[in-house]
This record gives C-alpha cells, sequence and structure tokens, in this order.
C-alpha cells in the first residue's frame, strides 16, 4: 500500500535534544537501508563524527545552517543522487543543525516535483529537561514545534513525572494535533516513520564495504556483547508510547473531495495516513494509492490488477480516538445521491505530474 518515491524525513531539534542519539537508534534498529543527510553548524561536522560508521549512504553538508548552505536546487539534486534506483535506498532522513529553521527545510523538500522523492514529515525532538529555558532564551522554539508532524519529548529518564507531564502539557498547548511520543536515548521504533522493510543481506563472497546501517548495527552488537545486554538488545530501559494504528476498509466508493479533507487535515494524533482508494467515478476507476504526513498529501494512481475495487487505509500516530478517526472516514464514503464534478480535482492535485 506504499506509494512509489522515496520517504525523505526532516530530523530536528535545539542543539543537544538528541536527534543524533534518535538517527543512531533509528539506524540500528531498522532493516532498511537508510540513506542520511546530516548539517552540523561550523567548519568540523561534529555531527558526522558522532554517526557511527561513516559510508557512502552518508552525504555531509558542513559549514552553516543546511537551509543557508543549500539552496533548493542544490538540495534537489544532493537528495536525487542519494536515491538513485541502484543506491537502494528506503528511506532519507535529513539532520538539521541544531539552529536550522524547519519550515525553510519543509518548503525545499516539498518542492522537490521528482516522483522519485516524497516528503516524510518533520520530526522534531525536544530535551525533556532544558526545554523550559531555551523557550525562555529562544522563542521561536515554539514556532518550530507548531510545524512538526511527531514530537519526540527525549531525556524522560532525567526527569520526574509531574515534570515530563508538565512538558507534555507545554508541547500540547503549542501544537495541540501533532502525535507525541515520550523517549528515553531516543529510542523511536523505527515503524512509526516509515514502513518496515525485510531486508535480507546476503552472505559476504569477498571483499565489500559495510553500508551505514550494517555498520552502526555491528558497533551496536559489539558494543551490547560487552554490557550485559541480551543478543536482542535490551530495551526495557525504554519509556516511549507506543503508537498506534486504526485501520479503515469499505467496499463502497469514496467521495474525494471529503477523502482529501481528511487527508489534508488529519485527525488529532495522526502522522501517517496510507492505504489504496477506490473512487468509482468516470475516467478515474483506477487503483489510487494515498500517503499522507501532515497535511502533505502524496498521490499515485494505476490498474486494479486482479482485485475488487474497494478502499483499505490505516492511520498512524499516538493518542488516536479510533472512534473519531473512523467516524470521519466514514463520513467520507460516497452518497449515492450527491455528484461533484469537480471533486476529484481535491485528490488529482496531489498526483507528482499534476500541474
Amino acid at each position: 500500500m506504499t506509494p512509489s518515491g522515496v520517504p525523505v524525513i526532516v530530523l530536528a531539534g535545539f542543539l543537544g535534544s538528541g536527534k543524533t542519539t534518535l538517527l543512531n537508534h533509528l539506524l540500528r534498529t531498522s532493516r532498511m537501508r537508510i540513506g542520511v543527510l546530516i548539517n552540523d553548524f561550523g567548519a568540523i561536522n561534529i555531527d558526522a563524527l558522532l554517526i557511527a560508521g561513516q559510508a557512502d549512504g552518508t552525504v555531509n553538508l558542513g559549514n552553516g545552517c543546511i537551509c543557508c548552505s543549500v539552496d533548493a536546487d542544490g538540495l534537489e539534486d544532493t537528495l536525487l543522487r542519494l536515491t538513485r534506483p541502484r543506491a537502494g535506498i528506503d528511506a532519507v532522513v535529513i539532520e538539521a543543525s541544531g539552529i536550522a529553521e524547519p519550515r525553510t527545510l519543509i518548503r525545499m523538500v516539498t518542492a522537490i516535483a521528482d516522483a522519485r522523492i516524497r516528503y516524510g514529515g518533520l520530526v522534531y525532538v525536544v530535551d525533556a529537561v532544558s526545554v523550559s529555558m531555551v523557550r525562555d532564551r529562544h522563542p521561536e522554539i515554539d514556532h518550530h514545534v507548531s510545524v512538526a508532524d511527531l514530537i519526540v519529548v527525549n531525556k524522560a529518564d532525567l526527569v520526574e513525572p509531574p515534570e515530563l507531564e508538565r512538558v507534555g502539557d507545554l508541547v500540547r498547548s503549542v501544537n495541540p494535533t501533532a502525535p507525541r511520543v515520550v523517549t528515553i536515548d531516543g529510542a523511536l521504533d523505527p515503524a512509526v516513520l516509515f514502513d518496515p522493510v525485510e531486508r535480507v543481506i546476503p552472505d559476504d563472497v569477498g571483499p565489500r564495504q559495510l553500508t551505514l546501517d550494517e555498520l552502526v548495527e555491528e558497533i551496536a552488537h559489539d558494543h551490547s556483547a560487552g554490557d550485559g545486554a541480551d543478543s536482542e538488545g535490551d530495551h526495557s530501559g525504554h519509556l516511549h508510547a507506543a503508537y498506534t494504528s486504526v485501520e479503515f476498509t469499505s467496499a463502497e466508493p469514496m467521495d474525494p473531495r471529503a477523502l482529501a479533507a481528511v487527508l489534508e487535515r488529519p485527525p488529532v494524533g495522526s502522522y501517517r495516513i496510507k492505504g489504496v482508494v477506490s473512487f468509482d467515478l468516470p475516467g478515474h476507476r483506477q487503483r489510487y494509492v494515498v500517503h499522507a504526513v501532515g497535511g502533505f498529501v502524496r498521490v499515485d494512481r494505476g490498474p486494479w490488477r486482479g482485485e475488487q475495487p474497494s478502499t483499505a487505509l490505516v492511520v498512524i500516530g499516538t493518542g488516536l480516538d479510533a472512534d473519531d478517526v473512523r467516524r470521519r472516514l466514514s463520513e467520507a464514503v460516497r452518497r449515492t445521491d450527491t455528484t461533484d464534478e469537480h471533486g476529484i480535482l481535491s485528490i488529482t492535485r496531489h498526483l507528482p505530474d499534476a500541474g
């Protein structure tokens, strides 16, 4: 049910919030082949040095924040090079400098029209220990949090429960609709961000350079062997709110305008909406595949291959009201007594070649 195009996820957060730790966790625990764009402020890219196992899967963009040192064309060229088919990349994470402007990065990524990539959302990391002090010194942080598609409250083990609850209330007051995940050491489940890929790594037949994700996994295994952790990795100390998913199916066709409203203004707590959709309208009886992150929608279409046309959608997030999600989607089922000849434009305008 995943549309074509490699998801590009922007990982942001103020200095020291735990972005690199979170990225390392994703690389350790995911079986996906993840491309990484790393940026740090200054002549020496410290964040790049902290990512274990530098390899050809990483492109370093140093000397200033990414939105200043790389223009839109430069970022596009870099992403397209990283996601070329022979590289076999499943997802890309851009780790922004702690002082980068996330909204600029979002505009740069979403402006890329190439069908090979699609926007995967803004993940913003908040330091539970220092968020209040940071907000006092840098009020613009609230603007960054307000546009996040997923908020990660990190370092939960370093504050008392009442303070952690207060931080949660603070984040919710700034961005009441984005899902929120609480973590220790950036232990975010990769399945929240992208669909897992079961990748089988063949036995070596000769010398080869390990990819970035393999190197990090190998180093993590070596470390765990020396600290008493089991072979699977002991994550019992990690505190993070489990993500949830809500499924919706319909044998009846959907109303495109009503469905577009759900995709563009997703339910509270939703991070991703994905699935296949049937509209059963003249000229539009193809199999539509939709993917929405924080109101940014991507649509692909193709033939039904022996399938009975129907709709199957999954909404992924935290704190979802399952009844409300299903209600909104049920209300988007087409009413047979109404016609809206231009409603399909609400969907087709999100096709990669639209416009």
